[in-house]
């Protein structure tokens, strides 16, 4: 079969690898493919075939296929000017030729001769992208509502899985969940999931939180929502941010001016490197593309921003160190700032995250794995990575489709709603039931109580003779039994079997 579109330029051009969503080719019968991860392996008959220019292909992407600014810069760089007016100006009033030439310029900062014509129309189909405030370019008489700039610019397409996950009205399904739970047990819970995320937090990077470093990133936590808009994503306040969360060594005091990456030392000594970061000169125009996604998205969903200036920023990685935690930190913040989370209300994304590691992995691979397989790089003896060849790379970095991303976190926070906040609600309200069946058997002193909870928590309701010996020796046979009987008549029977010894 022919390759057309996506799958000719890539073929063509002789591309390195490109996160493109849909590829096509021309055969003898109409067929379309949507494989598990989403994207689009799609037949066309020979009718359809666009022409033997490139341009003729990049029309094919704008009417048939989903687009990506990444392979569209790449190609763009490789047309000459004149061959560019040339097309445009057969059919000046071709709203796809119009589209064409307002992305030919801002893409490469070319200027084009052609003087366009016709009605207004958007750069890209409302119907099919999550787009930007619009702006009105009478140079082209387009409307651009791409959600960026020409220097960092994502992609969220609307998908029917997308769609779907959105009608899910879930502050209010919270709020119910708030008013439902007695009011001291909410307060009691809201505490323990900030302790709870910000160890799940540290345990995501494999890290041990110190109780002083806990404390300070509880109270950033607490403070999600109260930030000005801004302010969320201003250099200062993200590196003072980072100071909180790391240890003092590793403080910074601007976004990074070197080359990192993120990577282990496998057992025979050898460098794994899961992810090459950008090169340090696009951090301030991948971060500003950041912040003007934040202006241009401006009443879009809330998970949609939360997703895109999250893991746009995990991906920009702005520090040596610190950024996997600031990026679950922006999620939150994004969120409460858009209204999506009341004020002292958490979820906890990061014990979400924990639990079901394979799924996180995953989201954060599809990008990774373009950059792997895009970027070529020395690492020498002391470890140094350098990039060479940054120029051909950029565009993996400045034009990522986000889509699965979006996807990510709307699974995300239905997982918390539905299970992980009622879950955690439910344990403490057993916790306290228990708490009261034991006072009522022994009045231990409040830190034997603490104790004599933990144990039993552990342990699945079986205090084991070894803990009991060394900390309950005063207990008598029948109170211990009594206990245990009050822990199944709080978190019912198990059929684990534990240990008494």
């Amino acid at each position: 079969m022919q390759l057309v579109g996506t799958s000719w330029l890539l073929d063509r051009f002789s591309l390195g690898p490109v996160l493109a969503s849909h590829r096509s080719r021309i055969g003898s019968r109409r067929q379309r493919e949507i494989r598990p991860d989403g994207s689009i392996e799609e037949v066309f008959t020979r009718n359809y075939w666009p022409g033997d220019h490139a341009l003729d292909h990049i029309e094919f992407t704008f009417k048939y296929e989903n687009l990506s600014l990444d392979l569209l810069e790449q190609v763009f760089r490789q047309l000459p000017v004149a061959d560019v007016d040339c097309h445009l100006a057969a059919a000046p009033t071709s709203k796809y030729r119009r589209r064409i030439g307002f992305l030919y310029e801002l893409l490469t900062a070319r200027t084009l001769r052609t003087r366009a014509a016709g009605n207004f129309v958007p750069v890209l189909d409302p119907k099919k992208y999550f787009t930007g405030k619009p702006r009105r370019d009478a140079r082209w008489r387009v409307i651009d509502n791409l959600l960026g700039s020409a220097g960092a610019c994502p992609l969220i397409r609307r998908t029917s899985n997308i769609e779907e996950k959105l009608k899910r009205d879930w502050p209010q399904e919270i709020r119910r969940l708030t008013h439902r739970t007695d009011p001291r047990l909410w307060h009691r819970a809201v505490s323990y999931l900030y302790l709870k995320e910000t160890k799940a937090s540290f345990a995501i990077e494999r890290e041990e939180v110190t109780p002083a470093r806990g404390e300070r990133f509880v109270a950033v936590l607490a403070r999600s929502g109260t930030v000005t808009p801004e302010l969320l994503l201003d250099e200062k306040r993200l590196t003072e941010l980072q100071n909180l969360i790391v240890d003092p060594r590793y403080a910074e005091k601007r976004f990074r001016k070197i080359q990192n990456f993120v990577g282990q030392t496998l057992t025979n000594f050898n460098l794994k490197v899961h992810y090459v970061c950008p090169p340090p000169n696009l951090v301030q125009t991948l971060v500003s593309g950041l912040r003007t996604f934040r202006v241009r998205s401006e009443g879009l969903p809330a998970p949609v921003r939360a997703a895109v200036i999250s893991f746009g920023f995990v991906y920009i990685h702005p520090f040596v160190d610190g950024n996997g935690r600031l990026h679950r930190l922006l999620l939150h913040e994004s969120l409460a700032l858009d209204g999506y989370t009341d004020l002292g209300v958490i979820l906890p994304f990061s014990a979400a995250m924990l639990r079901e590691p394979a799924g996180y992995d995953r989201v954060l691979e599809t990008l990774s794995r373009a950059v792997d397989a895009r970027v070529r790089y020395d690492v020498d003896e002391s470890q140094d990575l350098v990039i060479q060849n940054p120029q051909e790379a950029q565009g993996v970095w400045r034009y990522p489709d986000l889509t699965p991303h979006v996807e990510y976190i709307l699974d995300l926070i239905a997982a918390t709603v539905t299970k992980d906040l009622p879950d955690e609600l439910q344990t403490l309200s057993r916790i306290d039931q228990l708490t009261q069946a034991i006072r009522e058997i022994v009045d231990l002193p409040d830190p034997k109580l603490s104790l004599l909870l933990a144990l039993l928590l552990q342990n699945r309701g079986k205090l084991a003779s070894r803990k009991r010996d060394a900390h309950f020796s005063e207990l008598t046979d029948a109170e211990i039994a009594t206990i245990e009987k009050s822990y199944v008549a709080a978190f019912g029977p198990t059929t684990t079997k534990t240990s008494r010894t």
